[in-house]
């Protein structure tokens, strides 16, 4: 299964929240899927470290769509870096 998924940022009433988000395109409209929710930061950066270190509890949507911990592990890095791995700046 071909994972489809990339780190966003959303941005409301003040906090920033962390998405795992899909973006596909519907006959000529593109559309975004979120496909799961880290929570708002600095606690979603909190959550990573948390399922890094307790992979037994690592989210079963996530291991349903083919994620894995060295996705999280990539996760976290784009976070702690504000680059992601194919080089964009992802700025929190």
């Amino acid at each position: 299964m071909k994972k489809q998924g990339y780190l966003s940022q959303k941005k409301s009433k003040g906090k920033t929240y962390i998405y795992l988000r899909r973006t596909h395109r519907i006959e000529k409209k593109i559309t975004h899927e979120y496909l799961y929710s880290f929570g708002s930061m600095p606690r979603a950066l909190e959550r990573m470290y948390w399922l890094r270190d307790n992979p037994e509890n690592f989210p079963k949507e996530l291991k349903e769509k083919g994620y894995d911990l060295i996705d999280l592990y990539e996760w976290i890095m784009t976070i702690e870096t504000k680059i992601t791995s194919t080089g964009r700046k992802f700025n929190i």
